[in-house]
Formats: C-alpha cells, sequence, structure tokens
C-alpha cells in the first residue's frame, strides 16, 4: 500500500480557506489575498469539478504565484482516498485502503515478542481458548510481562481485538497498547472476569508495542485491522 503523508503546516489553504480569506496556521490566523480566475481542471483532457467532503464545489485559487486546489477532490480525480485524522491535523493520502475487518496478523505480524508468546492463525488451523470459548487470528501472551512489537508502516486507524484470560490462572492483569513511544489503550483484566472487546486507535502510526503486565496467559483473540 503506498501512502502520502501531509502533516500539519502553517498556510494549509485548501483545509482552512473561507470567503473571506483568512487562513489557519500552525499558530495564530493570518488575512491574505488570493485570486480567483475561474481556475479550470482537466483530467484526461475532460473538464471536471472538485468537490469537498459535501459535495460542494470548490473553485482552486492563486495566491503568490501559486494555484492552490482543495485536497479531497484533488484527490478524487487521482483516484485515491482521503483521511483526516483531527487529533494530530494531519491529512493523508492512500491509492487504497485496507477493507475493514481485514486479519491484522496476517496482514502485519510480529516482528519481535517475548519468549513464550504465541501467535495463532485460522488459516494455520490454530486456535485458544478464553472463558470456555475459542478465538483464533490472535497471540497468547505465556510468560510474565510479556510484549510484542509490530511495523504498522502508518497503514492502519484501529485494531479490533477481544483480550482475556487464556488460562486456568485468573490474577490481575494488563494490556498496553503503546504507539510511538505513546499508550493509546490500557486494558485491565480483573480475576475471572470474561473476555473484552476493545478497539485500539492506531491512528496510522509507525510502530506499535503491545505490553503485558502481572502474570502470563493472556490472549488477545479475532485481531482486524481497517
Amino acid at each position: 500500500m503506498k501512502k502520502i503523508f501531509l502533516g500539519y503546516f502553517a498556510g494549509f489553504l485548501s483545509a482552512a480557506i473561507c470567503l473571506g480569506g483568512v487562513v489557519y496556521a500552525a499558530v495564530g490566523t493570518e488575512t491574505i489575498e488570493v485570486i480567483y480566475d475561474n481556475i479550470k481542471v482537466y483530467k484526461d483532457n475532460v473538464l471536471c469539478e472538485l468537490k469537498d467532503a459535501n459535495g460542494t464545489v470548490i473553485e482552486p485559487f492563486i495566491y503568490n504565484g501559486t494555484t492552490y486546489m482543495p485536497v479531497r477532490g484533488t484527490a478524487n480525480l487521482a483516484d485515491m482516498q482521503v483521511t483526516w485524522d483531527g487529533n494530530t491535523k494531519s491529512v493523508y493520502l492512500w491509492d487504497e485502503q485496507v477493507p475493514e475487518g481485514t486479519i491484522f496478523l496476517e496482514e502485519c505480524p510480529p516482528y519481535d515478542t517475548a519468549y513464550g508468546v504465541g501467535t495463532y492463525l485460522a488459516s494455520n488451523g490454530q486456535s485458544f481458548s478464553m472463558a470456555g470459548e475459542k478465538y483464533s487470528n490472535g497471540l497468547v501472551f505465556g510468560s510474565w510481562n510479556g510484549y510484542a512489537l509490530f511495523n504498522l508502516n502508518s497503514k492502519y486507524s484501529t485494531i479490533e481485538c477481544t483480550i482475556g484470560h487464556s488460562g486456568n490462572e485468573r490474577g490481575e492483569k494488563s494490556v498496553s497498547f503503546i504507539v510511538d513511544g505513546k499508550v493509546v489503550e490500557e486494558v485491565e483484566l480483573e480475576p475471572e472476569c470474561l473476555p473484552k472487546k476493545v478497539s485500539i486507535p492506531v491512528q496510522y502510526g509507525l510502530q506499535l508495542k503491545i505490553q503485558t503486565s502481572g502474570s502470563d496467559d493472556i490472549g488477545i483473540g479475532n485481531m482486524t485491522v481497517k
């Protein structure tokens, strides 16, 4: 999957311009004068309209000798997908997207794990148990304070999974999901609790570390990604 990342930068005109001519930069605002000159956009010699997410036609404009075009409308002409991350003020352009429900471990197996961490895939006929139910497409942490590392390569927004006790031992445990050094989710497992379904916001990060604490026998099953 190819990706182009456009970070949040001062003067991000295509996302911030309004008819009054105010641009929201990285810090503060700046009033500018732009030129609307009935600029036309063609794709394969066919005249096209550039539209925003609401279907409103957005006209390109000129500022300081440079022509600015709306990101979403331009990306749509190039048959690319657009994702906006409001938390980091970032735009992501993709030539394809991971379908919802894609099995995470088949797309992105761990490149490093602690001793005692096992991978279970349904395609290999593998499964494990949590609360008397069979699970697959996941991990079992069979050692104290285990971990698994993944190279996400900025491909994914969310991981869905089910976390629970995978063995007979039922002490207090926790599972931390750490993306690029920052904890984005922490799941506590109380003694004798049932498995918990969780959604992990990995937000197109580069590296994921799953870190367990407490005793062993922690399962993470049905891991899917989008």
